[in-house]
């Protein structure tokens, strides 16, 4: 599968401040979905590494488990559920902060919905 991911510029430096103990790192809190990670042909896209909301975006929700597959790897999990996104072509999802912030973003082929299609997204960050 072809797909682009990218941590945020936000996110990087948030990293840079919390390792020198000026803040704590926010939990990431929710998944956003869209259908804008695509090129016409439906190829994806690159995703900009200073934007703030993910590409498309039409639904910001909780995330909905994180578990630890391995130690040093945090499984976020992510569902769009049957009701929810219907008639979306889903090429972008990205992680959102407790502060609201993006801090990852991914672009991959577009996935058509509808309301016989659950989608759920598995995003490892590995450290």
């Amino acid at each position: 599968m072809v797909q682009y991911v990218v941590t945020t510029k936000k996110a990087r430096e948030k990293f840079a401040r919390a390792h020198a103990g000026e803040i704590t790192l926010p939990r990431i809190t929710q998944i956003g979905f869209g259908n804008g990670g695509h090129d016409l042909a439906g190829n994806p896209t690159n995703p900009d590494d200073t934007v703030n909301q993910v590409s498309g975006e039409f639904l910001k929700k909780n995330i909905d488990s994180t578990f630890h597959p391995i130690p040093t790897t945090l499984r976020l999990v992510g569902i769009l559920d049957f009701p929810e996104g219907n008639g979306q072509n889903v090429s972008a999802c990205g992680l959102y902060d407790s502060d609201g912030d993006l801090v990852a973003l991914k672009h991959f082929k577009p996935k058509p919905k509808d309301d016989e299609t659950r989608l759920e997204i598995d995003w490892d960050e590995q450290f």
